[in-house]
């Protein structure tokens, strides 16, 4: 058989797509891993947010890299094989969830299975947050409570993740739907094996990871102290009314623990006002269609719906997308609480399950700023977030009160 010429000068004649995506990317990595030759590689922007670097000189225009791209390749929406609502039964499990628990009692039957567990964890004295893979319990304390900060998945994790599958090992992978989307594409057909059971869970946005590590290292100096471990969702003031604890240890290692409501964070406020969220969480290009067995995330506005169950310490919305993911969910509901529910009544209560966010109007300007170099104090100054996060505040309790 003839070679191509291409083939021959082992050159690319034009660059992949994925190079032109400009503010589509979605940061997953999903390219970079498949690239067969390396010419890809992740590296952050001006506000930290992870995108494919490219090397010409590598890159034989086998088209991989496209078409792994959760953007390029985008699936068909689809609709749940069944909607749930559920909560642990354990009283403990309930205090160090974020909602409902869904996700340790899920990842708990997974590692006694033997399995891998693949979720986000604190890294680098919280500065990072970097997905993961477990296979025991201690670790798996790790990827517990939600990171509202987007997560790296280094390449070696996904040739981990194919590595685990090929040995016939299950392995239960938790992300955000587009990082859920990378990930299938990366696997291919392994993905559709009895092995590998995937959940999205239900995603606002993903925030500039150079924010948070200017803010966690305003945190760190304010109080002369490391921060050890975060709680984004501490369930001390209640579910529908969060807060966020920072655990700081001192130089004489003594620990101190920082944060309030929700609402009285900086950064938080960012965050829910869309204004350090990237780009493409504007037109999510997975939402719905990830391919993922399930989907999990806050039931608000339960409530309304329910009076009758008490939901004071967090009910999670349950989406069996895919017969497996349904069959995962059935093995584990002797450990929950479950009742039935519906696609309306989870996405009336939680719209970001399908509907992408509209950016702050400030938003690029707050950006620009960040990326500039101003600091937080600086930041939080000029933009508070105070007003118009109290409008969303003010509208969400209408949904969870259903008043």
């Amino acid at each position: 058989m003839r070679m191509t010429q291409q083939e021959q000068s082992g050159r690319a004649d034009r660059a992949p797509e994925i190079i032109s995506l400009g503010d589509s990317c979605c940061g997953c990595g999903a390219c970079s891993a498949k690239c067969p030759k390396g010419c890809l590689s992740m590296t952050p922007d001006e506000v930290g947010f992870l995108r494919p670097s490219f090397n010409s000189d590598l890159c034989i225009g086998c088209g991989a890299c496209d078409s792994t791209c959760p953007v390029l390749s985008r699936n068909p929406v689809v609709e749940p094989v069944e909607v749930s609502w559920a909560k642990s039964l354990s009283s403990d499990v309930l205090q160090q969830s974020s909602s409902g628990g869904l996700f340790g009692v899920l990842a708990d039957a997974a590692i006694e299975s033997e399995g891998v567990v693949v979720g986000a964890s604190f890294q680098e004295h919280c500065h990072t947050v970097r997905h993961e893979c477990v296979t025991d319990l201690e670790g798996l304390k790790r990827l517990q409570r939600s990171k509202y900060v987007q997560s790296e998945i280094p390449a070696s994790l996904y040739r981990e993740v194919k590595d685990y599958l090929l040995a016939e090992r299950l392995v239960f992978f938790t992300g955000t739907a587009c990082q859920v989307s990378g990930m299938r594409n990366y696997l291919g057909k392994l993905a559709d094996s009895a092995f590998f059971i995937s959940a999205d869970v239900i995603c606002h946005g993903a925030p500039s990871p150079l924010l948070w590590r200017k803010w966690i290292d305003f945190q760190s100096s304010a109080q002369n102290s490391v921060i050890d471990d975060v709680n984004f969702r501490s369930k001390t003031t209640g579910w529908s009314s969060y807060s966020v604890l920072y655990y700081a240890r001192t130089e004489k290692d003594d620990q101190r623990v920082l944060g309030g409501r929700f609402g009285d964070d900086w950064y938080m406020r960012a965050f829910l006002d869309n204004a350090s969220l990237r780009s493409s969480c504007f037109d999510c290009p997975a939402k719905r269609s990830c391919g993922s067995d399930l989907t999990l995330g806050d039931f608000w506005g339960f409530p309304s719906i329910h009076p009758e169950v008490d939901s004071s310490m967090g009910v999670s919305a349950v989406l069996c997308n895919t017969d497996k993911g349904k069959k995962w969910f059935d093995r584990v509901s002797p450990k929950l609480e479950i009742g039935p529910s519906s696609y309306e009544e989870v996405i009336g209560g939680n719209p970001a399950l399908a509907i992408s966010v509209a950016p702050h109007p400030q938003r690029n300007k707050f950006l620009h700023a960040l990326a500039d170099g101003a600091s937080i104090r600086e930041l939080s100054s000029k933009w508070s977030f105070e007003d118009t996060f109290l409008i969303r505040v003010r509208r969400k309790l209408k949904r969870i009160l259903g008043k």
